[in-house]
């Protein structure tokens, strides 16, 4: 009776995968050099230039121009209307509509799922403004709601938060 006896790892044969593949499924793509351009100097210098002339640009705004500040608050007199930074404009003016569970919960809630879904939804390949219409339309929809909600919370609700137009009063400091 024949027995066969296990290999040892240094006598079992290895594949690589080069090995494996046959030589037709391989496709040579050469690079041309004149293609492409090489990150540093070209790329680096001219970020790091646009870098530095920004930091100078904001340095010398900073010093010639004094930043609007008012004065200490006073918890004895609170301002008419009393608006969130304007980056809760958008959510006080939801409030204002909606009930605190649905504006602050739900609603984000939702908006943030169905953006985590939506490459899920959208399954085309391509990165062409054309072909991904169901994105784009969904993403700018959203966009402008939170963009109108946090623009009529900043200029169009006056004393007591009632609705004023931005030619009766402004009610927006900088």
């Amino acid at each position: 009776m024949a027995t066969t006896e296990p290999r040892t790892a240094a006598t079992q044969k290895r594949y690589r995968t080069l090995a494996v593949v046959k030589q037709e499924a391989i496709t040579r793509v050469e690079k041309q050099l004149e293609d492409s351009v090489f990150v540093w100097p070209h790329l680096l210098v001219r970020e790091f230039m646009a870098a530095l002339l920004m930091t100078v640009v904001l340095t010398v705004v900073s010093l010639v121009v004094d930043a609007p500040l008012r004065g200490h608050s006073n918890p004895n007199l609170t301002p008419n209307p009393a608006k969130a930074p304007w980056y809760f404009l958008g959510l006080q003016e939801q409030l204002h509509y909606f009930a605190p569970t649905i504006a602050g919960v739900l609603l984000p809630g939702f908006t943030l799922v169905g953006l985590a879904i939506l490459p899920y939804v959208d399954r085309n390949p391509s990165r062409a403004f054309e072909d991904r219409k169901i994105s784009i339309t969904v993403f700018t929809a959203i966009a402008l709601y939170f963009a109108v909600t946090v623009l009529a919370g900043s200029f169009f609700r006056g004393s007591g938060w009632q609705w004023i137009w931005p030619w009766q009063h402004i009610y927006f400091d900088l």
